[in-house]
């Protein structure tokens, strides 16, 4: 069974809407998307949306709970 990955059609749209408003959208492990992979963030694990300010915050959170 192939593990999920994240498709570009389902976050462009809502990446562009955050970072815009000042948010910032990274993976759980706080790399920056990688819209170049063709159809998939293949090289993303996960993704992390965030007002900017809490980033770091959630990120860390995120890495205690998840263990990637």
């Amino acid at each position: 069974m192939k593990a999920y990955v994240e498709k570009i059609w389902d976050h462009a749209a809502g990446f562009i809407l955050v970072e815009e408003a000042g948010g910032k959208v990274t993976d759980l492990n706080g790399n920056p998307l990688d819209f170049s992979q063709g159809k998939t963030l293949a090289k993303n694990k996960g993704i992390i949306a965030t007002n900017g300010k809490l980033h770091d915050i959630v990120i860390s959170a995120v890495q205690r709970v998840v263990h990637i």
